[in-house]
């Protein structure tokens, strides 16, 4: 009976030994939510203007506001995040199309190697449909994002953020 049961000892434990270690797995993951969360006028004198909806931020005022969102990824220092994407939705309130302008900016305040992307989009008159704004890997030379990423937009009077997202990668290991 011993002699069965070395051969199959020795077996099980080179088994081990030789197994591959366990690669890790990358989730693609998605936060979608409302921009009272995340947004918010970039200085006081804009903060007057904007109007906080429980489904939209809004530009109530007679002159562009400038607007800063901050999406979050639930960053941990522990495993690896990649943001591929970021943004929102946009409406307009009033009788003539609009244009909105952002900087998307993935980084830290003292980072030396940040990223700065600037866009453009027109948004239709009339609440006649949404107009989407958002940064992707494409927009920074195929590279994802540093999972710290923001957005600085100036936005004209009677236009809305209704809501937001993030997609990003997850290498849980």
């Amino acid at each position: 009976m011993k002699q069965l049961l070395l051969p199959a000892a020795v077996a099980a434990i080179a088994a081990c030994l030789l197994s591959t270690p366990a690669h890790a797995v990358e989730e693609e993951r998605e936060m979608g939510g409302n921009p009272t969360a995340i947004c918010q006028g970039a200085l006081p004198n804009f903060e007057g203007a904007i109007r906080k909806r429980p489904l939209a931020v809004q530009n109530e005022g007679a002159t562009p506001s400038f607007v800063t969102c901050s999406f979050l990824t639930g960053y941990n220092p522990e495993d690896w995040r990649q943001v591929n994407y970021f943004g929102f939705w946009l409406v307009n309130s009033t009788s003539t199309a609009k244009t909105v302008t952002c900087t998307g900016v993935a980084g830290f305040d003292t980072g030396t190697e940040n990223t700065y992307v600037s866009k453009q989009v027109t948004v239709a008159p009339n609440r006649a449909e949404q107009a989407s704004m958002f940064f992707s890997a494409e927009d920074n030379d195929g590279l994802g994002y540093y999972p710290m990423v923001s957005m600085s937009c100036s936005i004209p009077p009677g236009v809305g953020i209704n809501d937001t997202y993030v997609g990003y990668l997850v290498d849980d290991n």
